[in-house]
C-alpha cells in the first residue's frame, strides 16, 4: 500500500476562477529553491488554496513537511493538503 496523502483540493475544477483569498504572508523554508522556483512554487500553493473555497479569517499556522519526492506540483499540493487540513 502506498501512502499517498488526501488532497483536499483535489476535487476543485481545475478552471475555475479561484476564489478571493489573501495570504498575507507566505513563508517556505524549503533548501535548494532559487528565486524564481520560490515564486512559482508560492504561487501554485496560493492557488490550491484559491480554488479549495477556503474562507474566513485564521492567524498564523504553521505546518512541517517531511522529505518531499517528485516536482514542484508535488510539494505544492503537499503543502496546500497540510495547509487546508490545519484549517478546516
Amino acid at each position: 500500500m502506498t501512502d499517498v496523502p488526501h488532497d483536499p483540493t483535489a476535487n476543485a475544477a481545475p478552471n475555475a476562477a479561484p476564489a478571493d483569498v489573501v495570504i498575507e504572508r507566505l513563508t517556505l523554508d524549503v533548501p535548494g529553491l532559487d528565486p524564481a522556483d520560490a515564486k512559482a512554487l508560492a504561487t501554485a500553493v496560493g492557488e490550491r488554496l484559491a480554488r479549495s473555497g477556503l474562507s474566513g479569517e485564521h492567524a498564523r499556522i504553521g505546518v512541517t513537511l517531511g522529505p518531499v519526492g517528485g516536482g514542484q506540483a508535488e510539494l505544492a499540493q503537499r503543502i496546500a493538503a497540510a495547509l487546508m487540513e490545519r484549517l478546516t
